[in-house]
């Protein structure tokens, strides 16, 4: 028991550390866990839970901000998300989310869309439009 206690104290200080993630200021949601955006990345899942159509933005690859996403949130490397969207988009015609160049295009991406979600530098704190959310361990 304490060791699991030590585990999710540990996941969420390395969750928080890196990025943030956010969304529209409208959406209802106030956290998630890493597996459901992960999903949303991948596009496992197409739509919020109130039937919103999600868009995913992406950071550009070699960010820091990308790597530690892939690492600890989608848990696979740039090369292994690079391989499954080559498959998605031979196979079902899917492509991949849309990749932004700054935390400031982000924000400005992710206010426009009510279905938006992206990250953004730890320390970025120029949020209008958008809201943070938690990200919980599974």
């Amino acid at each position: 028991m304490k060791l699991s206690l030590l585990m999710a104290l540990l996941w969420s200080w390395a969750a928080f550390g890196q990025v943030r993630v956010i969304v529209h200021a409208s959406n209802p949601v106030n956290s998630l866990t890493a597996d459901q955006v992960s999903d949303f990345f991948l596009k496992k899942r197409r739509q919020w839970s109130n039937g919103v159509p999600l868009r995913f933005f992406d950071r550009n690859d070699g960010t820091p901000e990308r790597i530690w996403f892939l690492n600890y949130i989608v848990q696979r490397s740039a090369r292994e998300v690079e391989m499954f969207w080559i498959g998605q988009k031979i196979n079902t015609g899917n492509s991949a989310p849309a990749q932004v160049s700054s935390d400031q295009l982000t924000v400005a991406l992710v206010s426009r869309f009510a279905g938006a979600i992206g990250y953004v530098s730890a320390d970025f704190d120029k949020l209008d439009g958008v809201k943070v959310i938690t990200i919980t361990a599974d």
